[in-house]
C-alpha cells in the first residue's frame, strides 16, 4: 500500500453555540486540512508513472472542495439560530441542509461568504464532512484507483482531529 499527503490552509470562522467555554463566541481559525491518499500500486503509465497521484490533483480536489467554499467565510450550524438569524439566512436554505443532511454554500448573505453545515462546526465535525467530499472527489477522479484514507484537520497548531482513525484497507 503506498499513501501520499498533501494539505492546504484556510482561515474561517465559526462558533460552538453549545459549548461552555469561549468556543461558543464567533470566532476564527487558521485551519490545515491534511489529505492522506492511499493506492495498492502506484500508476504505471502516463504523466503520473511511478506515483500515487499528482499532488498538484490532490491540491486542486482540496481547494474546490474546501477552499473555496470555507476560506475566508463563516461555517455556521444551521441549527444555530442566532446566527442564521443574524446573517439572514434564507429558512429555505436552512431546510434544504437539515432535510438533506449536506453542506450548502449560502449566497444570500451579502458581506459574508457561508458555509451551512448540518452539525456543529468542531473540528471532528468537520474532518469527517471533508473526509466525505473528498472520499468521493478523489475516487471519482482517479476512477477509484486512489482513495482518501484519513483527513486530518489542525484547529490550532496543537489541536487537531482525524477523520477515519485507524488504519484503512483499500478494495481495489
Amino acid at each position: 500500500m503506498y499513501e501520499i499527503t498533501r494539505k492546504v490552509c484556510i482561515d474561517a470562522g465559526h462558533r460552538i453555540p453549545d459549548h461552555t467555554s469561549e468556543c461558543r463566541n464567533l470566532h476564527g481559525h487558521r485551519y490545515e486540512i491534511h489529505a492522506t491518499c492511499q493506492a495498492r500500486d502506484l500508476q504505471t503509465s502516463g504523466p503520473e508513472r511511478g506515483m500515487v497521484i499528482d499532488f498538484s490533483v490532490v491540491k486542486e480536489e482540496l481547494e474546490k472542495q474546501i477552499s473555496h467554499l470555507c476560506d475566508h467565510g463563516l461555517i455556521v450550524d444551521a441549527d444555530d439560530e442566532t446566527m442564521t438569524e443574524m446573517l439572514g439566512i434564507a429558512n429555505s436554505d436552512i431546510q434544504w441542509v437539515k432535510e438533506h443532511e449536506a453542506a450548502k454554500a449560502v449566497s444570500n448573505v451579502p458581506g459574508f461568504k457561508v458555509y451551512l453545515v448540518p452539525f456543529p462546526p468542531t473540528c471532528e465535525h468537520l474532518a469527517k464532512h471533508w473526509y466525505a467530499i473528498m472520499s468521493d472527489a478523489l475516487k471519482t477522479r482517479t476512477n477509484g484507483h486512489v482513495r482518501a484514507k484519513k483527513i486530518r484537520v489542525y484547529e490550532t497548531p496543537n489541536s487537531y482531529a482525524d477523520f477515519p482513525s485507524g488504519d484503512l484497507i483499500v478494495d481495489n
